[in-house]
């Protein structure tokens, strides 16, 4: 199956990505397409990855954390 790049741009965008990756067209086209369709099927709301963060942030500051002072974030910031 051939596939027609009639837009100039992008035409020129698949030049670009196969000059930098020293392949062809194909190959650079084909591994955009790759690359993109993992990352939309990876993706996760932002909702759960902070979660996730949280619960990994909770983990790191064991079963007695301390809350922070405005002298310690002063600090933190160069103040």
């Amino acid at each position: 199956m051939g596939i027609s790049i009639r837009d100039p741009e992008v035409g020129e965008l698949a030049k670009e990505l196969a000059k930098l990756r020293k392949t062809n067209m194909t190959e650079a086209i084909g591994h955009a397409l790759r690359t993109e369709l993992k990352r939309e099927r990876d993706k996760r709301p932002l909702e759960e990855r902070l979660e996730e963060l949280a619960v990994q942030l909770q983990a790191e500051a064991g079963p007695n954390p301390r809350a922070v002072t405005k002298d310690e974030i002063d600090e933190l910031w160069g103040h």
